[in-house]
């Protein structure tokens, strides 16, 4: 399978095209995620097209095809990163190269808590509306970015089932001082909480109750 590379992807690989063996059909998020992982390749906020039509996710793609991995057209970082996922969290896996015009960059982990309220908490459960959460989320990012002059943003929310003591919320703010990091944390933190369409349920023995923010 061929997939044509563009702009910063194409400098970055050292080539206009990669080249990867495929044995079977795959949709456009696993084929993302193959370039990501077994080719280093800066895909998470790229879209995919095939035969110069962009494809969601869930759309497979042959060797036939004509696949272009598309960067985006302007602003933004390819290394701005959201996720929903329904597995553990592992924040190495989100962790990127370092760069020199950061000089700093602040993560945060929500960790499910055992005990809310005076009640013990079995497991957790998160709910959400993907599509819109992540529109949402993306939103959120840009105006970040904006106000407080942010390098890039990078957002994981698990959902489904979550044990206490897992994480449920991996957030990385970089910034060129560690004062926007900082206070840009607390307020976007503030912020997503009231904002974006992800609900949390507690479990316990007796019973389960939803948690407003």
């Amino acid at each position: 399978m061929k997939i044509r590379l563009f702009a910063s992807l194409k400098d970055d690989f050292g080539s206009s095209f990669i080249e990867i063996a495929s044995t079977k059909n795959m949709n456009v998020n696993e084929l993302r995620q193959l370039l990501i992982h077994e080719y280093s390749i800066k895909a998470e906020n790229c879209m995919i097209a095939v035969n110069m039509e962009y494809a969601e996710d869930d759309f497979i793609v042959s060797n036939d095809d004509e696949i272009s991995l598309i960067p985006p057209v302007s602003g933004g970082s390819s290394n701005d990163l959201v996720e929903i996922v329904n597995k553990t969290i592992n924040p190495e896996t989100y962790s990127i190269s370092k760069s020199s015009c950061y000089g700093a960059e602040l993560t945060f982990l929500g960790i499910s808590r055992d005990f809310n309220d005076g009640k013990k908490v079995n497991k957790l459960y998160y709910e959400c509306y993907e599509e819109m959460a992540k529109k949402e989320i993306f939103k959120l990012i840009d105006q970040f970015k904006d106000k407080f002059g942010i390098g890039y943003i990078r957002v994981v929310h698990r959902i489904g089932e979550v044990s206490p003591g897992n994480i449920s919320l991996l957030v990385i703010i970089s910034s060129v001082h560690r004062k926007e990091s900082l206070e840009g944390m607390i307020e976007f933190l503030d912020i997503f909480k009231k904002k974006i369409p992800i609900w949390k349920k507690e479990i316990y023995l007796d019973g389960s109750k939803w948690i407003e923010s």
